[in-house]
């Protein structure tokens, strides 16, 4: 009976659908999970018919962009009020600085390669199966890039930043408690050098913006961090999640060992009795 609560579907940019992400939790014995799009919560909203399963618990979430000294972090949140205007807004927001970034990267590569059209991209609808999002699904159909590297070439070479920036951690935090919701940072390794100081400065650093808790069990993170991150959790009474971050094969995900319930921990080792 395992935990995962940090899942893509394709309403992001993962390549499963809600259903298909319900059975592979099952073959996987997995019993709680958590679809946690990025900046999107349609998986919940257009498939509502879904979430009546009974051998699946399912906690709502979603995995909200933020910026702390020109570095994205992401926090993913629980069980809010899926009508909050706020939050609605700011999952809006993101989304439109992402849009806007992929508009900037395309109308760039136009310069070079004519076979673009900024206005075929503006009405160019993505293959959901294929995972990730509008610029890359584009340039891939274009056969200007095979996979996650050759994007990034292009991204360096083309991408600009836009004019707005993402928000704060500490005002995402409030605008997801303001909804009813619970704040968890995801995947702390992905911001901290190999040093337990630079850990526990970041971790204060969060305690001290108001996170909930932390995802403590995922497939990146070292058993030494997330034995420090257990502990600080038990320390300062927060939350103890895990995660696989499954994108289902999409080719700018993490490795193979990112799968549902690649990250095989029980209820027992969490502590999730407020979500």
């Amino acid at each position: 009976m395992y935990t995962d609560l940090h899942i893509h579907s394709w309403y992001s940019d993962g390549t499963y659908s809600p259903e298909e992400i319900i059975n592979k939790a099952r073959c996987q014995n997995v019993t709680t999970i958590s679809i946690c799009d990025h900046n999107m919560i349609d998986a919940y909203v257009e498939t509502k018919e879904l979430w009546g399963v009974k051998d699946i618990k399912i906690i709502p979430g979603v995995e909200i962009t933020s910026a702390l000294d020109n570095k994205e972090f992401y926090i993913l949140a629980y069980n809010f009020d899926m009508e909050n205007k706020a939050l609605n807004g700011l999952l809006q927001y993101n989304r439109n600085i992402y849009h806007e970034m992929g508009n900037i990267l395309i109308g760039n590569i136009t310069n070079d390669y004519p076979k673009l059209s900024i206005a075929e991209y503006a009405n160019y609808e993505r293959n959901r199966k294929n995972g990730g999002w509008d610029s890359i699904d584009y340039l891939r159909s274009k056969g200007l890039v095979t996979d996650w590297e050759s994007y990034i070439e292009v991204v360096s070479k083309y991408g600009s930043p836009p004019e707005n920036d993402f928000i704060p951690p500490e005002k995402v935090i409030q605008i997801i408690h303001d909804a009813g919701g619970h704040a968890v940072l995801a995947h702390l390794c992905h911001y901290v050098m190999a040093d337990i100081a630079d850990w526990e400065k970041k971790a204060l650093q969060f305690l001290h913006m108001g996170i909930d808790g932390f995802e403590c069990y995922y497939p990146a993170c070292s058993t030494d961090i997330t034995e420090f991150l257990v502990g600080f959790c038990h320390e300062h009474g927060l939350l103890i999640t895990a995660g696989s971050d499954d994108h289902g094969g999409f080719i700018g995900a993490p490795g193979e060992e990112y799968y549902i319930g690649g990250v095989r921990v029980g209820a027992n080792q969490l502590s999730i009795v407020n979500l």
